[in-house]
């Protein structure tokens, strides 16, 4: 129900007022004139149930989805992939171009749908989406797949918008349930992407292509209804002052190169110390270090130089709760990303080695993540106390993160309870804080605030994922002789057979093994046990790696404060009548 802003309403409209000067404070004399065309909600009628406003947000909910098909959904399935079209060495290339595309220029595009308007980006987006996509399903070789993956990276990059789309067509006091409808939407391809994967390999003749001709079909219906729906403010509702050369001149090129060229650097490093290039070799040294000046040297240029349109505006972080809340979402994130890399692999070597059961319970991370979003949200303005919310969730994310490392290969139960009750706090805190940034950011910075939120998550992810797997690969090289020698000597295992059992290991078949001399079956249930025990101590320093990360986060969680004054009936952008025209009226 919408609240009257009258009477018994004083003290809110005095928040009202206190927050709006708040945003006049942070704002500065290096950002360009931005016409503010936001709107009170009781002022808008029957624009609720529009179909143009309805036809937008189904389009973003498409829009999301479609980031988890052709995005998470075909990672989960490389192997499969690569075994069919392949092998080929650069499979990884499918993932990596992708994330880097999408990492690199999701700020830059966010950026400049603040200054000219959302609309083409999104059209242009997931039509670059679709096309990459077809490409995709109809290719024939891994380098082929790397090409689709390149135009679907950069389709990610404006698809990642779609939080923006959302949040600033809502009244701010609706964010979070806003936020909330977002993950229900995405509950299909984000809790149940691994196994609708998998099942498509299982059970059906198109295989895994079919992952990419479900993401045509999602993306093709987005570009539909964003192209005949979505008709936010456009560039000369947004800007009286300036024409779009003027705009183009304006524009930070020199942050534009410090930021692609640093990015691209660091993420390049830390991908290939996944296993291409050793964490020591020049490659990925001289990558991490020279993006790292780069980026640093960005920072400088951001904060000192005379800039009248910084690509990423400085002021931003003088918001104490767009810090904290970067810095709580991205680290927390962290220990999310090491549940959905790390928890399918204990599934399949520990559990099961069935596919639809792996993809199945593979799910659990997902889930609850969305989950946590969806039964968090009525609590963000109901309850308050944003921080206690956050430093809350926080230990529970660190806790039950942790706790992964007890799981062992007679504990499957408590690994499914461990990732859903980490999966929700982890969704409680994504919920929380990419709310809390669209809020307090001023109204003609959201796009670059949530842009850059998004590709701190992205880079912290790299990060983590790199780290968990140079600490998973050491530990389980060591670990794996120290398990398996004294177990298959104790079984009766001559020595002499050592040499050629661990050859046989790392061919990874049956047949191999049974090659071995003096192989029996007494030997080879010790082996099996041995290799679940090694596996089972390297996940465990993994999981044990997360509290580095969690500790950061909940430090910064008692930085975060409340954002009651923002909880109005503010609506940043509303969908206009596809015509010319300069009205700042929302029409339907």
């Amino acid at each position: 129900m919408v609240d009257t802003i009258a009477g018994s309403d004083i003290t809110k409209k005095q928040a009202q007022h206190h927050a709006l000067e708040h945003l006049e404070k942070v704002d500065s004399k290096d950002s360009l004139h931005r016409n503010d065309l936001g709107q009170d909600a009781t002022t808008l009628g029957g624009y609720w149930a529009s179909p143009r406003l309805l036809g937008s947000i189904l389009a973003s909910f498409l829009l999301a989805n479609s980031i988890y098909i052709g995005y998470a959904m075909p990672v989960s399935i490389l192997s499969v992939m690569n075994a069919d079209i392949g092998p080929s060495p650069n499979i990884y290339l499918v993932s990596l171009v992708y994330t880097l595309f999408t990492g690199v220029l999701h700020l830059f595009f966010a950026r400049l749908s603040d200054i000219l308007g959302r609309r083409y980006f999104l059209v242009g987006g997931q039509t670059f989406g679709v096309i990459g996509s077809i490409i995709c399903a109809t290719g024939n070789s891994i380098n082929v797949l790397i090409g689709g993956s390149v135009l679907a990276g950069i389709g990610g990059a404006a698809g990642l918008l779609y939080p923006v789309v959302i949040h600033e067509l809502l009244p701010n006091k609706h964010r979070p349930w806003g936020q909330a409808a977002i993950t229900l939407a995405v509950l299909p391809t984000l809790g149940f992407g691994p196994a609708i994967a998998r099942t498509m390999i299982a059970q059906t003749a198109v295989g895994w292509r079919g992952v990419y001709w479900l993401n045509v079909a999602v993306s093709g219906a987005s570009v539909v209804l964003f192209a005949t729906c979505y008709f936010p403010p456009n560039f000369h509702m947004i800007n009286s002052e300036l024409t779009k050369w003027q705009e183009v001149k304006a524009l930070d090129y020199g942050g534009l190169l410090l930021y692609f060229g640093g990015l691209i650097l660091v993420l390049m490093g830390f991908t290939w110390a996944q296993g291409t290039y050793a964490w020591q070799s020049a490659h990925v040294l001289g990558s991490l270090i020279v993006g790292t000046v780069t980026l640093v040297a960005f920072g400088i240029y951001e904060t000192y130089m005379p800039l009248k349109q910084p690509l990423l505006p400085v002021r931003l972080f003088k918001i104490p709760n767009i810090t904290a809340c970067i810095f709580v979402g991205s680290t927390m994130q962290m220990v999310w990303l090491a549940l959905n890399v790390f928890w399918p692999i204990q599934i399949s070597v520990l559990f099961t080695s069935n596919e639809v059961t792996i993809g199945l319970l593979s799910c659990t991370t997902g889930i609850a993540l969305a989950a946590g979003e969806l039964i968090f949200a009525p609590i963000f303005r109901a309850v308050g106390y944003l921080k206690w919310q956050m430093i809350v969730a926080s230990l529970m994310t660190a806790v039950f993160g942790t706790a992964m490392a007890a799981v062992t290969h007679k504990t499957e139960n408590m690994g499914i309870a461990f990732t859903v009750l980490a999966g929700l706090a982890v969704g409680w805190i994504e919920m929380v804080t990419i709310v809390i940034t669209g809020l307090v950011a001023p109204p003609n910075d959201i796009g670059v605030a949530q842009g850059f939120f998004g590709s701190t998550r992205l880079t912290f992810g790299t990060v983590a994922v790199s780290i968990y797997l140079a600490i998973y690969s050491n530990r389980l090289t060591a670990f794996l002789p120290q398990e398996i020698v004294p177990a298959v000597l104790s079984a009766g295992l001559p020595a002499s057979s050592i040499p050629d059992l661990f050859t046989a290991i790392t061919n990874g078949t049956a047949a191999a093994l049974e090659e071995v001399p003096r192989m029996t079956d007494g030997v080879l249930d010790a082996v099996v046990l041995a290799t679940k025990l090694a596996y089972a101590h390297a996940f465990k320093i993994v999981y044990l790696a997360t509290l580095a990360f969690t500790g950061i986060g909940l430090v910064a969680a008692f930085f975060i404060t409340d954002v009651d004054a923002f909880l109005t009936n503010y609506v940043n952008k509303t969908i206009r009548k596809p015509m010319i025209g300069s009205s700042d009226k929302a029409e339907v």
